[in-house]
């Protein structure tokens, strides 16, 4: 025994004794060449190994999929070892297919691209299935139901991957299944309109609908939104979890369609709760008491007589429908003890509030904007402001929210956030409109250029360099802010700018030109109940030459209120906005101007299914007593589209109708739209501007919010360009 002990460790010492591995010989390579597999061996070179490392060598070239045949040999000398391998490839791939049964919900490009079985090189079942799996990923990523030809559940999904192989031809092929109907079945009888408002508030469109429609009709839908993604399915579990009829032996059936194109329908099969035995037994019931409610007493709930199961179900969904339409987060159980009928309710509170996910950004900077408090009832709409509210200081690229029980009526959270990769985008704006008459087409160009970086320090701050260009205005700037800098309850801001302006077509001798430099600092407090104010300074260094040279020097302070409960500040599709600044303007030094100006703002975001209607009222009023002219604009961001206005007072009117969607890779807007403006001296409303047609906004990585359209103004149509973000 002690014999065999030895010869065991001595097989293990010399397995585990190295030597250098000089050299790797790969014999047999017709259709792939040797630094197509350096990867399996290029860690081991120049090292001490043994046949360890020469097995998981071989592992690796076995593991690509493209040889019959792997075998090995070894070379010893002086300067290490020279490993042969002699490897048989499998046959040539000479063609590879990519097939799409539907209407390319995703680029046939992208999925080409993450096909790994190449042709001209052996084949490798490795590569194939790798392939397929690369192929749903794109699919899973897009948020679609995907099974593939290795899935457990092949039926269970709207899009379908596969692969077939013949000879050394290779087809990828994908199916794209819509979503033909919603129907039900089962124990329906009694809730018919419950399942008709499950239905419509789920808001599944079904493909049927789509085929129904005339060619003219379907110009103007989208035929991708027929197919279902993940969150389309689950709205309409969400809408059976607010009812209390429907019991945990209902279930969901995806069946196949024959029709134009591929589909699939969704077969509900309805079970009932049962309270009683049976769904047709009856019971006498004295009356009705709710157990552990503290919101509201149910005073108004009552139930008496002899009752079916259906009646005790309505009266227990009353009960829950309170809850739910205030959002509140609880369980109902009913229990019927002698002739009482107990509705038992849980109202939950929040506990611990713990964020995941922070390497950088400091919690101060933004933990004023979490609503979840410790204590609190357990409210979905807090939930909601907090996901709203953090989303828009454009700190983090995920926010989700993980809700765990931690005692009968208590649930903790913990706010999972991911923080942004892409820290810099540009926005800005720029337009064309008529430069007057007598002036070239050119001098109606205006463009605006900003870099901007958001809490690239994970201090809350927002840093741009802002470039504008026209022909006779040219500005750069430098703006910074921090939200809650070293934890104080404020946002402070500031920048630096200069312009040169020249008030002429061309510059020539007599031209007037104006160098100025300032700056500005401001100081708003949080948003309080979605209240909150702005104070600020700034100070203004004007050069001007027109025959002989003049300087100034002015100041200014600024007050302004915003009250605002926007979803979104780039692409908003609901809430409403209102804002006033007063801005006073005093001299210095030199012929500085002194002036009042206020500006007025009101924004409504109205949602309609998939489109939301917009307005916005934006007017500005400049007062000036003395000293060198300043002007009031309509243009850039607040702007007739298609045109630049200038005038003391000024009225703004903004109207939308948009086709939005924010589920794509890069979210987008589709608008018509009508603009009404006015300037003048004084309100008089003689010289009313019109502007009307499309503009398309897309949002993307990087750039930020592209906004380009064509309004027709003054018997023109006119080309405009922004970036940034919509009113």
């Amino acid at each position: 025994m002690k014999k065999y002990f030895v010869l065991f460790f001595l097989g293990i010492f010399l397995l585990s004794f190295g030597a250098i591995l000089e050299k790797v010989t790969i014999n047999g390579l017709n259709l792939l060449k040797e630094n197509d597999l350096e990867f399996a061996y290029a860690s081991y070179l120049g090292k001490d190994i043994n046949d360890y490392a020469i097995a998981d060598i071989i592992r690796n070239l076995k593991g690509t999929g493209y040889f019959s045949s792997v075998e090995w040999s070894k070379i010893e000398s002086e300067k290490g070892i020279e490993l042969v391998i002699d490897v048989l490839e499998n046959k040539k791939v000479e063609k590879v297919n990519l097939e799409i049964n539907g209407v390319e919900l995703v680029s046939k490009d992208t999925l080409n691209a993450s096909i790994t079985l190449l042709e001209g090189k052996p084949f490798s079942f490795m590569k194939f299935r790798e392939s397929i799996l690369n192929i749903s990923k794109i699919y899973e990523d897009e948020g679609y139901i995907v099974s593939n030809v290795f899935s457990k559940n092949k039926d269970q999904g709207f899009i379908y991957v596969t692969g077939t192989i013949d000879a050394t031809e290779v087809t990828f092929k994908v199916i794209e299944y819509a979503l033909y109907s919603v129907e039900f079945s089962g124990e329906v009888e009694g809730l018919e309109e419950i399942l008709s408002k499950i239905k419509k508030d789920a808001n599944l469109k079904e493909y049927k609908d789509y085929l129904e429609k005339n060619w003219f009709l379907r110009l103007f839908d989208n035929e991708k939104s027929y197919y279902p993604k993940m969150a389309d399915l689950q709205r309409i579990f969400q809408e059976f979890g607010k009812y209390v009829y429907f019991s945990p032996y209902s279930n969901i059936q995806i069946l196949d369609v024959n029709g134009e194109k591929p589909s699939k329908k969704l077969s509900i099969v309805i079970v009932q709760n049962k309270l009683l035995k049976d769904q047709k037994d009856q019971k006498f019931i004295k009356g009705v008491e709710v157990l552990g409610n503290t919101l509201n007493d149910f005073s108004d709930v009552t139930l008496s007589g002899t009752v079916t199961n259906l009646d005790l179900l309505n009266t227990l969904q009353k009960v829950k429908s309170w809850y739910d339409e205030k959002n509140y987060i609880v369980s109902v159980k009913p229990e019927i003890r002698d002739e009482e009928f107990l509705i038992h309710v849980t109202e939950y509170k929040f506990g611990d509030v713990e964020i995941e996910g922070l390497e950088q950004t400091k919690p101060y900077t933004f933990d004023d904007l979490i609503s979840i408090k410790p204590g609190g009832y357990a409210n979905r709409d807090e939930l909601r402001n907090t996901y709203v509210e953090i989303y828009k200081t454009q700190f983090f690229d995920g926010i989700d929210f993980d809700i765990t029980p931690a005692a009968t009526d208590v649930l903790d959270v913990k706010l999972k956030l991911e923080e942004k990769v892409k820290k810099f985008n540009f926005i800005g704006g720029g337009t064309w409109g008529p430069p007057g008459e007598g002036k070239p087409w050119y001098e109606g160009l205006a463009g605006q250029l900003q870099l901007k970086t958001v809490n690239p320090f994970g201090l809350g701050q927002s840093i741009g360099l802002s470039l504008f260009l026209g022909v006779s205005n040219k500005s750069v700037s430098f703006n910074y802010s921090i939200r809650k800098p070293f934890a104080m309850p404020v946002i402070f801001g500031g920048s630096l700018n200069y312009s040169y302006i020249t008030e002429a077509s061309t510059l020539t001798d007599d031209a007037t030109v104006t160098n100025n430099f300032g700056f500005d600092i401001t100081l708003s407090s949080l948003k309080i109940n979605n209240n909150s104010f702005t104070f600020g300074f700034g100070m203004d260094y004007k050069m001007i030459y027109f025959n002989t040279e003049e300087e100034y020097l002015g100041g200014n302070v600024l007050a302004g209120y915003t009250f605002e409960t926007l979803d979104d500040l780039v692409i908003p599709t609901e809430g409403w906005y209102f804002g006033l600044i007063g801005q006073k303007y005093f001299k210095i030094l030199g012929n500085a101007p002194v002036a009042d100006k206020f500006q007025e703002e009101l924004s409504l975001h109205i949602p309609f299914g998939d489109f939301t209607l917009a307005s916005r009222f934006f007017a500005s009023q400049l007062f000036q007593y003395e000293g060198t002219k300043i002007h009031n604009y309509l243009s850039g961001l607040n702007s007739l589209r298609g045109a630049t206005l200038e005038g003391n007072m000024t009225f703004l009117m903004n109207n939308d109708i948009r086709y939005v969607d924010k589920n794509s890779n890069y979210p987008f807007y589709i608008a018509g739209f009508g603009d009404f403006a006015f300037v003048g001296d004084e309100y008089t409303f003689d010289m009313l501007k019109w502007s009307v047609g499309v503009e398309l906004g897309l949002n993307l990585p990087f750039l930020g919010l592209i906004r380009v359209g064509e309004a027709y103004y003054e018997n023109n149509w006119n080309f405009f360009f922004l970036m940034g973000k919509t009113f």
